[in-house]
């Protein structure tokens, strides 16, 4: 193949692209604008936003400046930067569904009508938001990772690991593809309340870990508000080693959360869970072991780093 014949196959792959890239944007403005308005219908809240982009390639749906407003007042609620939807797929489980909101703030007019109880490091703060679910059709394995964090001021993290999720994974599809169709009756949804809670109680919990960081001001925040109440970080500490003594855990798991409350800066718990064995499994055999701590906390391999 010469040289011109190449340049025209490229061209024509990439006009391919491009128009295919065109129709897919065009579709995905038409499904966000449909679901924002029946979204809106069941809230009440109006909802605008700059703009749709869609990536054919890695299936990601992008929104950006996106605003909340009540629709009756048109008062300003919440604003978010960036909002992005990867591996969503319309009847159909995905293996890989990545969430992310970037820049979540509240409005001016929402903070100084409705949040005077928040304290402004928070209720000034922008949010960003990352969810994570793996989903494994055939071993029925899944994985949530989830984290949040207002910006310089502290974050929350957690990953929680499962096997044996696999009817709790289709049923959760049924219900949201019933409530797209509308045909979620009150009688349908009792029906699905029990199933829901049948396959829960089915789930294996494989591990677990939670996290809480300081981004910057936690430490600024605890101590303005505890000043509002007429104590002192010292008082804090003091006040919860008293009420360690009393709580049924491990002096290595009192000693951390102490180790956190005195820094301010980190605290990591984890714990994994035998094989194989359902949540109803799992409180039949923690049960037993309720007044030992140390007991318990070997059974579930805890782990509590406090900093």
């Amino acid at each position: 193949m010469n040289k011109a014949a190449l340049t025209g196959v490229a061209l024509a792959v990439a006009g391919g692209v491009a128009g295919t890239n065109w129709y897919a944007n065009k579709t995905a403005s038409e499904v966000v604008a449909q679901q924002i308005q029946q979204f809106s219908e069941q809230t009440g809240l109006a909802v605008s936003y700059q703009s749709v982009d869609y990536s054919l390639l890695s299936n990601t749906v992008v929104l950006e400046n996106i605003s909340f407003k009540e629709q009756d007042t048109e008062q300003g609620l919440v604003e978010i930067d960036r909002f992005s939807l990867k591996g969503y797929e319309k009847g159909k489980i995905s293996p890989l569904t990545v969430l992310q909101v970037q820049g979540l703030s509240l409005s001016n007019e929402f903070k100084g009508t409705a949040v005077e109880a928040i304290p402004s490091a928070l209720s000034d703060a922008k949010y960003n938001l990352n969810s994570t679910m793996r989903y494994d059709e055939s071993s029925g394995d899944s994985q949530l990772e989830f984290d949040m964090s207002a910006e310089k001021v502290v974050s929350f993290g957690m990953d929680i690991a499962l096997s044996n999720s696999r009817d709790f994974m289709e049923l959760q599809h049924d219900i949201q593809q019933m409530h797209d169709q509308g045909e979620m009756t009150l009688e349908a949804e009792l029906q699905m309340q029990s199933k829901m809670i049948t396959t829960m109680q089915s789930l294996q919990p494989v591990k677990m870990s939670f996290s809480l960081k300081n981004e910057g001001e936690l430490k600024s925040l605890v101590e303005d508000e505890l000043q509002k109440n007429g104590l002192d970080h010292e008082q804090l500490k003091a006040m919860i080693a008293r009420q360690m003594e009393n709580v049924p855990a491990s002096d290595e798991a009192k000693q951390a959360i102490q180790s956190f409350i005195a820094g301010l800066s980190s605290l990591e718990v984890s714990m994994q869970f035998p094989e194989n064995t359902s949540f109803m499994q799992l409180g039949l055999q923690i049960q037993p072991l309720a007044g030992n701590p140390q007991a318990l906390e070997e059974f579930l391999k805890l782990k509590i780093v406090g900093r």
